[in-house]
């Protein structure tokens, strides 16, 4: 109970007022979002190097001590970016994942697949599966720079990072193959590499579509049809 002394002290009358309809733990979370939102538009357009923390508070419509409530620098604001699209990406290719198990699935994973998917539905699940995860970067210019660039060599902290999300895609692609059946060290090998090879493809692709590229960019399609290829035989060969 505030003393008679504290109760008159306009900041102690205000700290936990609501503006809006939210309180202060609400504005602070929706200040957030709008920084990471924001961090995407910069780092997806301008590139990491470049940013500057102005930069990003100058395009989400806020002063920089908000930027220092919720990150404590640049490559802070770059992690939340990541991991938000790799969220944003994840979702999606767990959507397209849905129709070809018989599982329980939310926004967290699978939770019930004791099999994982049909060896006959592998190639028409890898093309869906595959489609969704390529359409999620390729129909957003600033998802896939932040994902197939700007993360890159950034730190060692962040290069940790960004092996957990690999490692998190190599599981994804064990739960959709084995279910709950336990994997073999090979074949947690096969799927670190599979994650691997349509990491680099995209990012061959990525490249390939800039301004100052000398490489020619093939169609995504074939990119596709590529990885398809990848993990119907790696299925077959290994991951079954």
């Amino acid at each position: 109970m505030p003393t008679s002394a504290t109760a008159g002290d306009p900041a102690t009358r205000t700290a936990g007022r609501r503006y809006g309809g939210a309180d202060p733990t609400e504005r602070q979370a929706r200040r957030r979002s709008a920084l990471i939102s924001a961090g995407l538009d910069v780092f997806g357009t301008d590139g990491y190097a470049k940013a500057s923390v102005k930069s990003v508070c100058d395009q989400a419509g806020l002063t920089q001590r908000y930027f220092y409530e919720s990150f404590s620098d640049r490559a802070d604001l770059l992690v939340a970016v990541y991991d938000d699209c790799v969220d944003f990406a994840r979702t999606s290719t767990i959507a397209a994942a849905r129709s070809f198990l018989d599982a329980a699935i939310d926004e967290t994973g699978i939770i019930d697949a004791s099999e994982g998917i049909p060896a006959e539905a592998i190639s028409d699940a890898a093309r869906a599966i595959l489609q969704a995860f390529m359409s999620a970067l390729a129909d957003d210019a600033r998802r896939a720079r932040v994902m197939l660039v700007e993360v890159v060599g950034v730190s060692p902290e962040i290069e940790r990072v960004r092996m957990r999300a690999i490692h998190g895609w190599a599981d994804l692609i064990l739960m959709l193959a084995r279910g709950s059946r336990p994997p073999t060290t090979r074949q947690r090998l096969a799927s670190v590499g599979l994650v691997g090879a349509v990491i680099q493809l995209m990012v061959d692709w990525y490249v390939a579509g800039e301004a100052d590229s000398d490489i020619p960019r093939e169609p995504l399609e074939d990119v596709l049809d590529v990885c398809v290829e990848l993990f119907v035989a790696a299925h077959g060969r290994l991951l079954n």
